[in-house]
């Protein structure tokens, strides 16, 4: 049961092929989309408060959150790689291990003395979220739980990608100024 408004990525996994020729416009356009339904979902289970709402959405819950990392991965990635030297092979495919081996690698290298814990912590959780099964959702606290911690991953592909795009910014103003100043140099 896709949903989704477009011809992207409407399985339960998000692979190479549906993503192949997608833009960064599409990329975030279905990243949003999957964030409101896997938003709809979590609602869905809180209003209703019982294990077995838990139990009935849990299979919904995890493959909207794999979706998703999939998705903000994919684009987290692109922007990084555009911004920074490719200090680590790029991941190959979209699988979201891979993908997210390549981001917190390149991090780190941009910045080796962070000791922050928040990439570490970003770490685990997507690991966990990776791991979780519907037994692991069976009840509201597990389900809050986790909502809390795709947020806090969240947050952390959030500041990725604002470091890029400061990256890429300041890449574009030292070539125009290059410009400029040879322009002018020019006679």
């Amino acid at each position: 049961m896709s949903g989704f408004s477009h011809g992207g990525p409407g399985g339960d996994a998000v692979d190479a092929v549906s993503l192949r020729g997608a833009t960064p416009g599409d990329l975030w356009r279905w990243s949003q989309e999957t964030s409101q339904r896997l938003g709809e979902v979590y609602e869905r289970i809180l209003d209703a408060g019982t294990p077995q709402a838990c139990r009935a959405d849990a299979p919904e819950f995890l493959r909207l959150t794999r979706r998703l990392l999939a998705l903000r991965l994919t684009v987290v990635a692109a922007g990084r790689r555009l911004a920074f030297e490719q200090r680590v092979p790029p991941a190959d495919g979209v699988a979201v291990a891979a993908l997210w081996a390549e981001v917190f690698w390149a991090a780190r290298a941009e910045s080796p003395d962070d000791d922050s814990g928040v990439l570490e912590e970003a770490d685990a959780s997507i690991r966990g979220l990776l791991g979780l099964s519907t037994v692991d959702l069976t009840g509201l606290h597990a389900v809050t739980a986790w909502w809390a911690r795709l947020q806090q991953v969240e947050q952390t592909f959030d500041g990725l990608e604002m470091q890029a795009q400061v990256a890429l910014e300041a890449r574009r103003e030292l070539y125009e100024h290059e410009l400029e100043r040879r322009r002018l140099n020019t006679p």
